[in-house]
């Protein structure tokens, strides 16, 4: 204060003491001083814009906005503005919009920055005689714009505007991995698999590594029934960056898929190559492997490694791991949710253990999702029908959620944003009817559906739990929910095989299979219709097919196995797999007696 006193013209020192007083904590001090000193400096952005911010951070976003609007600059014409005019609209307009956005004002905000989109592009062409450096930096500043503007428009499901603002991001700066990255996003939203590769292809090509571009590239090429080529991907990174754990993660969510789980253990071997001997492993690494053996049914050290993976909290992988661990114990055996499988006593120490585990999930969703999962594991029916009001409260607050989000969409659309390129009927009623589809199957929550239709099926009411899973009537694109997915195909699929619609079942468990070809549980759902029908050497094919996903470990497997084997007179195989059976578990009842010393009296001369 006392330098300023001797040069009060310095507007530096006049920024630097009003944030000293904000540093201070003296709110009410900082707010007449900025007050004071607007008004003798109106034309100093800098003051003004602290002013703002002051006002921001106090809660008051009226005055913090109307601060800003009463710039000298922003209440003349922007066609007077020279560069430095024009470079001072476009931070008060972006800083509105941050106000905006924060008091949840989205409508407002958007107008903002369709109005910054304006200015900055101004700003682009008033700039073309700088240095190229600084014409490179405004372009950036333009793209920024409009990507968040495509952000705004993609999470109300407004692909259309969505790809507009997208694709003007990359006319300003072609190299802008965001916008690439979220452009290849909405084109395999919608279905657009050339043009999600041409993308990921050219982002590849500025971000070798860039994880995501990889996966969603992986993941074409296996839809395409191009294994080899999803595979090679990860592989090539994998060869350059062994202990690059997370696309470590998605090549073994690749290979489950593929049905090549086999080819995992040398990733993990060439990461551990590299870790310095004694080194604890990385939480990635532990993820990885626990993933890899919860896939091939060996649960115990699926539960081992995703605990290491949990440890310390807080780091990366530690809720993905918590979740796939709480999975594990509501269903250690990972056969089907809705059947009595497990001993009673050891059910209720392992939804004991989830319930533990369950207070450490942070996602409020996520973690009424799994207790509702634990309520349904314990078979009681009481607690099977809180999980049902829980599922059903999920649901109906995605539907809420997503029924506001459309109408925000259709505001914006009859709003300012409609003249700004974002082509027809984007974002009003007047959608085609894939993207009405679109919409519908976004309102639904595939996990508490699938959740409400097995409390419906534990509960013996089949009805209504077919209700529920028909509406899972198209594939789904999101990662997180696949296995939902497929939970439901086979719970659906069981239900029509008891209901001797055979055909039906087989459809959704090729399906299935289509996105998992490692769903042990959806072949021995085949091989149980083949064994209905009488035909035993198809039966067989299946069961050998559940029998290798789930590592020969599961003896009601074995048993379906060795039982189809002797039907279709391979007496041999038979005799095998009894061996396999009883060694593993040498009381298990009835393969013994019905199947073993049968296919040892068949061989007989």
């Amino acid at each position: 204060e006392k330098a300023r006193a001797m040069d009060p013209n310095n507007a530096e020192l006049s920024v630097k003491i009003g944030r000293t007083l904000v540093t201070t904590h003296d709110y009410q001090r900082a707010l007449r001083y900025y007050r004071d000193a607007v008004v003798a400096e109106p034309n100093l952005s800098n003051l003004r814009s602290d002013l703002a911010g002051l006002y921001w951070r106090l809660g008051d976003h009226d005055k913090a906005v109307q601060t800003l609007r009463e710039a000298p600059v922003m209440r003349r014409p922007p066609a007077q503005d020279e560069l430095s005019a024009a470079l001072e609209r476009v931070q008060l307009t972006l800083l509105q919009a941050s106000i905006f956005r924060d008091a949840n004002r989205m409508q407002s905000a958007i107008d903002c920055l369709i109005q910054a989109r304006v200015y900055q592009a101004s700003v682009v062409q008033k700039a073309r005689s700088e240095p190229p450096e600084v014409v490179a930096h405004e372009k950036s500043v333009a793209a920024g714009i409009c990507l968040e503007i495509g952000d705004y428009h993609a999470s109300l499901h407004d692909h259309e505007r969505a790809l507009h603002y997208y694709t003007e991001a990359l006319k300003h700066d072609e190299t802008n991995a965001t916008a690439m990255l979220n452009l290849a996003r909405l084109y395999l939203q919608r279905g657009e698999s050339d043009n999600c590769e041409m993308q990921c292809n050219a982002l590849l090509r500025v971000q070798p590594a860039c994880e995501e571009a990889i996966v969603m590239l992986a993941d074409l090429m296996f839809r395409r029934g191009r294994y080899d080529d999803a595979a090679y991907h990860f592989l090539q990174l994998l060869d350059r960056q062994p202990d690059n754990y997370g696309a470590m993660v998605h090549y073994v969510h690749l290979l489950r898929r593929s049905g090549h789980l086999s080819e995992a253990p040398r990733v993990f071997e060439n990461a551990e190559k590299v870790m310095k001997p004694g080194q604890r492993p990385d939480p990635g690494f532990c993820y990885a492997r626990g993933m890899y053996h919860k896939f091939i049914g060996n649960s115990r050290e699926a539960l081992t490694f995703l605990n290491l993976a949990r440890l310390p909290r807080g780091n990366p992988w530690s809720q993905k791991a918590l979740y796939s661990m709480i999975e594990l114990y509501i269903n250690p055996s990972q056969a089907f949710l809705w059947e009595d499988s497990e001993v009673r006593t050891e059910v209720e120490d392992n939804i004991r253990t989830a319930e533990k585990l369950l207070t450490e999930v942070e996602n409020p969703e996520k973690r009424q999702l799994l207790q509702g999962y634990i309520y349904a594991a314990s078979k009681r029916k009481d607690l099977v029908e809180q999980a049902l009001s829980i599922f059903q409260d999920l649901n109906e607050s995605r539907i809420a959620a997503a029924e506001a989000a459309q109408n925000q969409a259709a505001d914006a659309g009859a709003g300012g944003g409609g003249g700004n390129g974002g082509g027809s009927n984007a974002g009003g009623d007047g959608d085609d009817g894939k993207d009405a589809v679109d919409r519908a199957m976004d309102r639904m929550h595939a996990p508490a559906v699938v959740g409400m239709a097995i409390a419906h099926q534990i509960l013996k009411q089949s009805s209504k739990a077919r209700t529920f899973l028909k509406r899972l009537t198209k594939p789904n694109y999101n990662a997180d929910e696949e296995d939902d997915y497929e939970r439901g195909y086979l719970l659906l699929g069981s239900i029509y095989i008891e209901n001797g619609k055979h055909d039906l079942a087989q459809g959704l468990l090729n399906k299935a299979i289509a996105a998992n070809k490692s769903c042990g549980r959806a072949w021995e759902l085949l091989g149980l219709i083949y064994e209905r029908e009488q035909s035993y050497r198809d039966a067989s094919d299946c069961y050998e097919r559940a029998w290798s996903m789930q590592g020969e470990k599961d003896p009601a497997i074995g048993f379906k196995l060795a039982f189809n084997y002797l039907k279709a007179k391979r007496h041999v195989q038979a005799i095998d797999v009894c061996h396999k059976v009883l060694a593993a578990h040498p009381t298990y009842p009835k393969i013994r007696k019905e199947v073993l010393e049968r296919a040892r009296l068949a061989l007989r001369p």
